[in-house]
């Protein structure tokens, strides 16, 4: 219900009761309307700087916050890639030494790493292009190490797979029966030649023994080549797989033919004098990878500690070859 109005009679010296029209009460309620709609002009007015700096400071707050948590990011990948690199180190140093292989090619670790640059130059179009550039980068890089790693490591599992045909394959024993340790006439190293008489690189060892003594296969292995060469005479050659190959020369009869598989102990070939030979013995030489290498240094199997002090001793005298 609307209040009532009353105006002041100077005539009669008393208020009046004013009846009001609807035009009274629209202007009225006009006023009203008028007063609020200034009111709040003038409140979101002064409230808008307000506000504005308030937004500003929430979005800088939270660009600082996204910012600092991709650097964090790739800092973390940082870490991770130096993780890798000890993991690659001992794979390459020490997990594949232990099994004679070689080190996890480099070109298969870096295969692919160069990524799409189409793509980035796309994201360098995002908020903080540059550092999600760099993060694409190097979370690139880092998938296509580990997946490398990876493989790597399934190899070593396989070669750990395989321990045991590997150390029955590894040349380990001496080539003919030589209990007593007296029968190495010379060893690995610069010898006189027995014909030219002239220092030469001896390449193995030689142990004197009768014509037809028996040859023994040093490891398991695939009978490689039984041929004549020259120099050498009769040889046979033993491919043990894992790098490793023997060669046994001047022998006088093949007791094994190429393709055949023969095992540590079996007996190759019987003890000759063919080729430059100046006199019944065995020429027994060793290779890793295609290298000589000391016979010596594979002998562990059937001797002491002390008995191969003594046969290094023995192998190490300047005699001249046979």
């Amino acid at each position: 219900m609307s209040k009532t109005k009353y105006k002041y009679n100077p005539k009669t010296l008393s208020y009046d009761e004013v009846e009001l029209t609807w035009r009274d009460h629209l202007k009225k309620l006009s006023y009203h309307f008028m007063s609020a709609t200034v009111v709040s002009v003038l409140l979101l007015f002064f409230s808008y700087n307000f506000i504005k700096e308030r937004g500003k400071k929430e979005a800088q707050l939270n660009n600082e916050q996204t910012e600092a948590k991709l650097k964090e990011f790739i800092a973390r990948l940082d870490n991770s890639a130096i993780v890798l690199d000890e993991m690659q180190y001992r794979d390459d140093n020490i997990y594949r030494t232990i099994f004679g292989a070689d080190p996890f090619p480099g070109y298969k670790r870096e295969l692919g790493t160069g990524g799409n640059q189409k793509k980035y130059a796309a994201m360098m179009d995002m908020a903080h292009g540059e550092l999600v550039v760099e993060i694409s980068k190097k979370l690139a890089i880092l998938e296509k190490r580990i997946t490398a790693q990876s493989i790597s490591y399934d190899s070593v599992v396989s070669m750990a797979k395989n321990k045991e045909k590997l150390l029955q394959s590894i040349p380990s024993i001496q080539p003919i029966s030589n209990v007593e340790l007296t029968r190495i006439a010379s060893g690995y190293g610069y010898r006189m030649h027995p014909i030219y008489k002239i220092m030469k690189m001896h390449t193995g060892i030689d142990f004197t023994a009768d014509i037809g003594t028996p040859i023994f296969a040093t490891g398991d292995a695939t009978v490689e080549k039984t041929e004549v060469m020259s120099g050498y005479g009769q040889i046979v050659i033993l491919n043990h797989g894992f790098g490793y190959k023997t060669r046994y020369a001047h022998v006088s009869q093949f007791k094994c033919k190429p393709g055949e598989k023969v095992k540590r102990g079996d007996i190759i070939a019987l003890v000759g004098n063919t080729g430059a030979s100046v006199g019944p013995h065995l020429h027994y030489e060793v290779f890793y990878k295609g290298n000589h290498v000391n016979p010596v240094n594979f002998f562990f199997n059937d001797l002491s500690p002390e008995e191969f002090d003594q046969v290094i001793t023995i192998s190490a005298r300047p005699t001249q070859s046979m």
